[in-house]
């Protein structure tokens, strides 16, 4: 999200405005007015339109930005621009289900302080709820659930626009998000695009054919237990796909598998195919029949 001058601004931007009207009405010098508004264009916030000599700025057609003027409709003294801050936008976007703040800090890559300190911001003013130590957000804060999920959802698309032209997203939590491509992003130089899942099988000697790519955005270093969880999350009620992940589960030796199933709320699911793993008897539509699944493992071991 943009600092709080540019959210500033958008709260003023009731009509179209130039740069000039705005830095009287702030009380700002030109620059400032300026590069604020470049941030809010650049986040889907604001656009500018020519009226003749002039260029206004005005609030744009996206979904995030609707969002955010239904809030500032619901709660005008709302202060938006402390309230929505980077750090706190990726805190919002890691609580769709309730965490701990040891858990949000692992997902969104931020300091326990940061997120501790955003966490109490946002409890003060009801948008965060906490209960038995975890933390959620408030869902009957409907335009701000509509804010964080839009935000997120066009921040991403904008990533991908300049990564990959068939990029399709498979899931998303916040800034973080698995997408398919048949394109190698490497060139892009987007530094926190990692590739995972089935890519990455070779890895761990494992071999399956496939031209389509997998990759996660995130500011985390990923481990094993990502790369698995997020071959499930391809198709998590595909049985092949589900086989796939078992193969790397049990090819690499990760440990960690259900607690890193808390972050993508996948409990169950894990809990389920670990249960499969040892009875080696089929218990849902999800999953191959034993010696299905035997044969496949041993088809993709190099």
């Amino acid at each position: 999200m943009p600092y709080p001058t540019a959210l500033t601004i958008f709260k003023e931007l009731k009509r179209p405005a130039s740069i000039s009207r705005l830095a009287d009405m702030l009380g700002l010098d030109h620059s400032t007015i300026s590069t604020a508004v470049s941030s809010l264009v650049a986040e889907g916030l604001a656009e500018k339109q020519r009226d003749g000599k002039k260029v206004l700025v005005k609030r744009p057609n996206t979904l995030h930005a609707h969002s955010l003027e239904d809030i500032l409709k619901e709660y005008p003294r709302l202060p938006v621009e402390n309230l929505f801050t980077n750090s706190s936008m990726e805190v919002l976007g890691a609580l769709t289900q309730p965490h701990n703040i040891t858990d949000t800090a692992a997902m969104t890559g931020l300091n326990r302080h940061t997120v501790s300190t955003a966490l109490t911001k946002l409890s003060g003013y009801g948008i965060v709820l906490k209960e038995k130590g975890r933390f959620a957000l408030n869902k009957r804060h409907r335009y701000t659930v509509d804010l964080v999920n839009n935000y997120w959802r066009y921040a991403a698309n904008q990533r991908l626009r300049d990564i990959a032209d068939d990029a399709i997203i498979l899931w998303q939590r916040g800034p973080e998000f698995l997408f398919k491509t048949q394109t190698d992003p490497g060139h892009t130089g987007e530094k926190d695009i990692q590739p995972t899942a089935t890519t990455v099988f070779s890895r761990y000697n494992l071999q399956i054919i496939t031209t389509t790519r997998y990759y996660f955005h995130t500011k985390r270093r990923m481990r094993v237990e990502d790369h698995i969880i997020h071959t499930i999350l391809i198709d998590p009620q595909n049985p092949t796909y589900n086989s796939y992940a078992l193969a790397l589960a049990t090819r690499s030796g990760a440990t960690d598998l259900l607690n890193t199933g808390r972050y993508y709320n996948m409990e169950k699911h894990i809990e389920s195919l670990l249960e499969y793993l040892r009875t080696k008897e089929k218990n849902s539509d999800a999953v191959l029949p034993w010696s299905e699944y035997m044969d496949l493992f041993s088809s993709m071991v190099v």
